[in-house]
């Protein structure tokens, strides 16, 4: 019998499409601008107002009707 050697080559997966321009990969390209941190600021409690607003609302709505 003869047995040649067939050299399989190791599955790499489905393709997928690479990300959309501007998408944060892992790997670093030569040309691409240093990464700046981000300050963030807060601006007030102006949600927590809103929810509450919402809330009394709804109770002001639900005891008319």
């Amino acid at each position: 019998m003869n047995q040649s050697s067939v050299v399989e080559k190791p599955s790499q997966g489905p393709y997928t499409s690479p990300p959309p321009i501007g998408y944060p990969t892992r790997d670093a390209v030569v040309g691409d601008p240093p990464v700046s941190s981000v300050e963030t600021k807060s601006k007030g409690d102006g949600f927590w107002k809103g929810c509450c607003a919402a809330i009394c609302c709804c109770c002001v709505l639900d005891a008319c009707f």
